[in-house]
């Protein structure tokens, strides 16, 4: 078995050394519409299109018609339907903070089950929290959740990804991850994701167990997924 589960993008697989390490955390992060909720998905299909499983921790509203133009265009490529993929995808619904610590504990059901755990978004209701001052109570209780995951990660051989917003650093003069150094300490790996110039996407290591910091890729996000290089008719 592979020591990562791929992306999708073969690019992005290349950044991170393969793709999402298995006992292991990949923190996505980066401004909205960066493209983290793409990538995660994206992961996730690549897992059922593997015939494994795979559970998608759900907090922000993922589109049922993105989820099926990825999975049936990766269905396109092989022997099996839509369906068949879909149903090798776990989506557990968070409506709120409690929400989600209960379906990040009840993975554990699931664990031995799926190769790849998605957390999208891991600190959307922590900045709900936060913004109503009970934000480092509410930190701590994600980096529980992170910690349960790489439990999890770790016992089962399988890859954890999680994805996170940013906020904006006055002491920096740009933005940077929720949580800092509480969930970065906890991360095997980083990567930020940037939009820039008519909707072509940038993927920066920020870090690596196993690569030096500072590599970059170019990606854009596509119907039919993530595609790799720039589109030059969108600069």
């Amino acid at each position: 078995m592979s020591e990562y589960v791929s992306t999708g993008c073969a690019e992005i697989d290349d950044l991170l050394g393969g793709g999402f390490e298995r006992g292991a955390v990949t923190q996505i992060y980066g401004p909205p519409a960066a493209g983290k909720t793409n990538l995660a998905l994206s992961g996730a299909v690549e897992v059922a299109a593997a015939g494994e499983s795979a559970l998608y921790i759900d907090t922000e509203g993922l589109s049922a018609d993105r989820m099926e133009q990825i999975a049936g265009a990766r269905a396109d490529e092989t022997d099996e339907t839509l369906a068949d993929l879909a149903e090798r995808i776990v989506v557990s619904e968070a409506l709120d903070f409690e929400d989600q610590e209960v379906a990040v504990q009840d993975a554990a059901e699931l664990a031995s089950q799926v190769e790849l755990i998605v957390l999208d978004s891991a600190t959307g209701f922590y900045r709900l929290e936060r913004d109503d001052g009970d934000g480092g109570e509410a930190l701590r209780d994600v980096a529980r959740q992170i910690t349960h995951l790489l439990s999890l990660a770790r016992k089962h051989d399988l890859a954890v990804a999680v994805t996170n917003q940013v906020f904006a650093d006055p002491d920096s003069d740009g933005t940077r991850a929720l949580g800092g150094h509480t969930l970065n300490h906890w991360s095997g790996a980083i990567v930020r994701l940037d939009r820039f110039r008519g909707g072509n996407r940038r993927a920066t290591l920020e870090k690596h167990r196993a690569k030096a910091a500072g590599d970059t890729v170019q990606f854009r996000i596509t119907e039919a997924g993530l595609a790799g290089g720039q589109d030059r008719s969108l600069d």
